[in-house]
């Protein structure tokens, strides 16, 4: 009897040793920047982060510290579609597209948590820049590129006049606004860097057309 109740204890005893251990234990993958929370702060810098090669195994302390992953690689946005007012009170929907990275993890997770609590500060901030640079420019700035390319069908626009009304800036340089413009903000307040932006497709709605 005290031979099976030892074989018992010895038993669960290294059951919990080994779920100790292995809850010790995290990896770093290369794609990955990864910190260890204690009692809910980071007590260091992430591990693997932008420039630097940290990746492999590492040991924590279970049950008190926790383990937060972060994408080290490139990652998109993609904006719902929203109707806007031009600059000319023209009605227009604009479907926008955006890349980012994380730069710094440790600000990330002290402002938003995780990554979709930064995909929905780029979606108020990123939308609401979309917004102001549309607002400020007439359509044709909008629906041309610096090549005179229209992003709608040529047929579709009013007339052969606003077809061939001269534009100063044109989408692409609007694009570049809102990037020069939401993409230091992102960086400071939530350590994102704004890669790239632009306005993905432009349609008309129906009173316009």
């Amino acid at each position: 009897m005290v031979k099976q109740f030892t074989s018992v204890f010895i038993g669960i005893l290294l059951f919990i040793l080994a779920v100790t251990f292995f809850s010790s234990v995290y990896i770093v993958d290369e794609t990955k920047q990864v910190f260890v929370t204690q009692f809910g702060k980071i007590p260091r810098d992430p591990l693997n982060g932008p420039g630097k090669d940290q990746a492999g195994p590492y040991f924590r302390v279970p049950f008190i510290t926790e383990v937060h992953a972060f994408e080290k690689r490139y990652l998109e946005w993609d904006g719902a579609p929203n109707q806007v007012t031009t600059k000319d009170k023209l009605f227009i929907h604009i479907d926008t597209y955006a890349r980012w990275r994380i730069v710094d993890a440790k600000l990330l997770y002290e402002r938003v948590k995780d990554e979709d609590g930064a995909k929905k500060r780029l979606n108020g901030i990123l939308d609401g820049a979309a917004r102001n640079v549309v607002a400020a420019n007439d359509l044709v700035e909008v629906i041309r590129s610096q090549q005179r390319e229209a992003v709608v069908d040529e047929t579709e626009v009013l007339d052969d006049e606003s077809q061939l009304k001269p534009f100063m800036q044109g989408r692409s340089a609007l694009a570049k606004h809102v990037l020069d413009n939401a993409g230091p903000n992102l960086k400071e307040e939530f350590g994102i860097e704004l890669l790239d932006f632009r306005f993905k497709r432009i349609n008309y709605t129906v009173d316009v057309r």
